[in-house]
């Protein structure tokens, strides 16, 4: 593809946002971009996916473009996914022709594929933004071909054959960062004087974790521990939670989906929660204790990821085949008891953190296009060898 363009407006597209996890920090990135190189324009490729439609309203005010789901799950994708993939790589090249990007990060997901694929036919810079401790297929079959590759754990970069790689983190929204305790408690109806679980399975909620906590908290009623939970279920799953709230005290609240999430995070002292990519960098950007219980299906990414936290102290760390009642129970109870425990723990999950993710990202695709961004931090460090590095300045 030719380099002469009508303007010198840089151009980003974000592909393979097949869930919040996936999606959010494309989101973040692209807001730090508009901050970093006024005027950028960026387009989001978004496909008729189940999980992707969920998160559509995040998009809200980018531009976006269709592209065929080109999923691999089960016989029919598999039999359809060679069709789908030449489907998706037409329309991928009139998306290039007609947006003419700079630069297409692919944000993880099998749906990355295609389009990173294309757009390095065209000689367009492309990028990986890896959120896991242990890459998933798409990157690790992209990340030889690409111009760089971001992780957010340093520990992945040993795992890829690639050219270059940058720990930057994994941007998180910034308004997550930026709310008020006391405003979000009262929006919440809690009081200040207690402790606050957060307890969260992701979007589409997590239902053994969900009977698993009604258990505990009734044992930890018992044991006279006065604690406050905010408990974002999910939608399918909220009903039987306001079954549960008249035994579960006044202070329990139940959401299917909270839209000031914000709220949450600002109100909460400790977290239960799942341990994808996202929910990390979030619980680490704000220093946020918490109780992992890694999804045991699928890939092996979520054990991974919360091993990091645990290891360093930041994070109490329970395998789903160990989660009972009664072991959610103490942890909850040296939680909410111990505000020493708290505070040391969430000094060890700042650490991990990395607030400025979204910055980094943004100053890093910036670079690859050949533009200068306009923004006080954008430092990235690349690795050239493995292991855990610190927290960059």
């Amino acid at each position: 593809m030719s380099n002469t363009r009508m303007d010198n407006t840089l151009r980003v597209i974000f592909a393979g946002g097949a869930s919040g996890g996936h999606l959010m920090p494309g989101v973040a990135t692209a807001r730090a971009l508009e901050r970093a190189v006024p005027g950028c324009r960026t387009l989001f490729l978004t496909s008729e996916s189940r999980t992707e439609k969920r998160c559509r309203g995040a998009l809200a005010g980018f531009d976006t473009a269709w592209l065929p789901d080109n999923a691999w799950r089960g016989a029919a994708g598999r039999l359809l996914f060679p069709a789908r993939s030449l489907w998706a790589a037409g329309r991928m090249v009139e998306i290039v022709r007609g947006f003419r990007p700079h630069v297409v990060l692919g944000l993880g997901s099998y749906n990355c594929a295609v389009p990173v694929l294309v757009a390095r036919a065209f000689g367009v810079k492309t990028a990986l933004l890896e959120a896991n401790a242990r890459p998933g297929a798409a990157v690790r079959l992209l990340a030889p071909f690409v111009d760089s590759v971001m992780v957010q754990w340093g520990e992945v970069i040993p795992r890829l054959k690639l050219r270059r790689a940058v720990v930057t983190g994994l941007p998180v929204r910034e308004h997550l960062l930026s709310a008020e305790r006391g405003a979000a408690l009262c929006r919440l109806g809690l009081r200040a004087d207690r402790p606050t679980l957060l307890a969260t399975g992701g979007s589409q909620g997590a239902l053994a974790l969900n009977k698993t906590l009604y258990e505990a908290l009734r044992m930890t009623a018992a044991r006279g521990v006065e604690l406050q939970v905010i408990h974002l279920t999910g939608i399918d799953h909220l009903q039987a939670a306001l079954d549960e709230r008249a035994g579960l005290g006044a202070g329990y609240r139940p959401f299917g989906f909270l839209g000031r999430m914000e709220d949450a995070y600002a109100a909460a002292d400790f977290a239960l929660a799942r341990t994808g990519g996202s929910t990390l960098a979030e619980l680490t950007a704000l220093g946020l204790p918490s109780i992992l219980v890694p999804h045991p299906y699928g890939s092996d990414h979520q054990r991974h990821n919360a091993e990091l936290l645990g290891e360093v102290g930041a994070a109490m760390v329970i395998a789903q085949s160990e989660l009972t009642a009664e072991r959610l129970c103490d942890a909850l109870t040296a939680l909410a008891c111990d505000l020493a425990l708290r505070r040391r723990m969430a000094e060890r999950a700042l650490h991990q953190g990395q607030p400025d993710a979204a910055a980094r990202v943004a100053g890093e695709l910036a670079a690859l296009a050949g533009f200068v961004p306009h923004m006080e931090q954008t430092t990235t460090r690349t690795e050239e060898t493995p292991g855990r590095t610190s927290r960059a300045a």
